[in-house]
C-alpha cells in the first residue's frame, strides 16, 4: 500500500527518520552480524535507515519500497557500492529463497493491510540462521478485529506475531514492548 501524502509528510520528516535510523541501528546491534552479510530493508521509505546501516556497518544493504517516488528520494542520496534500492511489493519480494542474512522490517508493516503476507516473504528471502529484525505498531486484539474491517493499513498484534514466528520456526532472541511498539529479533532455525 502506498502512503498518503499525510503520511508521507510524517514518516519522512527528519525528526522521524532521525528516530527510526537511530532505533533501527539500536536493534541491528543486538546480534553478532559479519561484515559483508546482507541486509533487506523492507518498506525502506527515503532510504535513510538503509544508508546509515550500509555506511556504520560494512553491509551489503538492499532497500525496498513500494513506492517508486519514495524509491527515487532513496536512490538520489546514495553513492556506495554496498547500497542498492529497488521498487518492489513486500508482499511478492523478488528474490531467491534464503537470499539475506538480515531482514529488517521498522515501522513499515502497519501501512500495509495483509501484513502477515510481508511477515512470510520476510521470513522466506532470509537465510537459514539469518536474523529478522521487526519492530512497528502492535494493537491489542479486539482493536484488531475491529479495525481490519476496513483493510485500510496493516495491524498486527503481538499476539498474531508470535504465532507466525513459530510457525515458521523463528526463535525469539530479543523483544521489548513499550505501549503499542514491539520490538522482536528472531533466528530463523532450519
Amino acid at each position: 500500500m502506498r502512503m498518503t501524502a499525510f503520511e508521507k509528510f510524517f514518516v519522512n520528516s527528519p525528526s522521524h527518520t532521525r528516530a527510526v535510523v537511530a532505533h533501527a541501528q539500536q536493534l541491528l546491534g543486538r546480534i553478532n552480524y559479519q561484515p559483508g552479510w546482507r541486509y533487506l530493508d523492507v518498506g525502506c521509505g527515503v532510504g535513510a535507515t538503509a544508508c546509515e546501516i550500509a555506511g556504520a556497518n560494512n553491509l551489503e544493504v538492499t532497500g525496498i519500497d513500494i513506492d517508486p517516488k519514495q524509491i527515487e528520494a532513496a536512490s538520489a542520496g546514495s553513492a556506495r557500492p554496498n547500497l542498492h534500492f529497488r521498487v518492489m511489493d513486500a508482499k511478492r519480494l523478488d528474490f531467491p529463497d534464503g537470499q539475506f542474512d538480515i531482514v529488517a522490517a521498522c515501522m513499515a508493516t502497519h501501512h500495509i493491510p495483509d501484513w502477515e503476507r510481508v511477515l512470510a516473504e520476510m521470513v522466506r528471502v532470509l537465510r537459514s540462521g539469518g536474523y529478522l529484525i521487526y519492530s512497528d505498531l502492535v494493537f491489542p486484539s479486539w482493536l484488531v478485529k475491529i479495525v481490519r474491517l476496513f483493510r485500510v493499513m496493516g495491524f498486527p498484534s503481538t499476539t498474531a506475531l508470535e504465532s507466525i514466528a513459530a510457525n515458521a520456526g523463528l526463535v525469539k532472541v530479543h523483544q521489548a514492548q513499550r505501549s503499542w511498539e514491539v520490538d522482536v529479533i528472531w533466528l530463523k532455525n532450519g
